[in-house]
């Protein structure tokens, strides 16, 4: 990390990420690791449309419903896979939004 001077460096013997964790809970979540499973993802763990400008025409309005639980599910499958795998550390390229760092 870049900044400080000399006597602000050390050595960190394994892998150290810069994160700053602000989710409700974090303080009593462990900061360290050894040797822990990782799961590495290249996808989005967030509640969101998978398509931002998606359209979705209804003809009756009790649709919408199954549309949102549907929503609900995708992320909740996902989450669910996540805790099966065993991993200690999640790392992903993509979003990881507030209901899957809770």
């Amino acid at each position: 990390v870049s900044g400080g001077n000399m006597r602000d460096s050390f050595l960190v013997n394994g892998v150290a990420f810069k994160k700053t964790f602000s989710y409700a809970g974090f303080e009593q979540q462990p900061k360290k690791f050894l040797n822990p499973k990782i799961l590495l993802l290249n996808i989005e763990l967030e509640l969101k449309s998978e398509k931002e400008n998606a359209e979705i025409r209804l003809s009756d309005p009790s649709q919408y419903q199954s549309i949102v639980d549907a929503e609900w599910n995708i992320i909740y499958d996902k989450l669910d896979k996540c805790v099966q795998s065993g991993a200690k550390v999640v790392l992903s390229r993509l979003a990881i939004g507030d209901l899957a760092t809770q």
